[in-house]
């Protein structure tokens, strides 16, 4: 799906109210992301504030905020990474294909 069809399918989306809590604290959020996914996206950080809390001596929630956007960024841009990756790897696949006239029959 290109960027068009999803900034298309975005603004037919309506945006909803949910409720949310994190780390103990309730959150009310207006979104047009799909429910499920703010609710994944919800329990994966409460669930690793929770973790950082419980394995280390943080009581500040803030630098326990911080300590699991950080975890969560370095995922991004581990998965970022590996994605270019696989991407150039098609691409030489893909020349290789081309190369050995393959393309036609696949």
């Amino acid at each position: 799906m290109s960027d068009i069809d999803k900034d298309k399918d975005k603004m037919n989306i309506e945006k909803r109210k949910l409720k949310i809590e994190i780390f103990n604290d309730h959150y009310s959020l207006i979104s047009d992301e799909k429910e499920a996914d703010i609710l994944k996206a919800s329990f994966m950080v409460d669930k690793l504030m929770k973790e950082i809390a419980d394995k280390s001596s943080l009581r500040d929630e803030k630098k326990i905020a911080v300590l699991a956007a950080l975890k969560i960024a370095s995922k991004l841009v581990d998965l970022e990474n590996s994605l270019q990756y696989y991407e150039q790897k098609h691409l030489e696949f893909t020349d290789i294909i081309e190369k050995k006239g393959l393309s036609s029959s696949i």
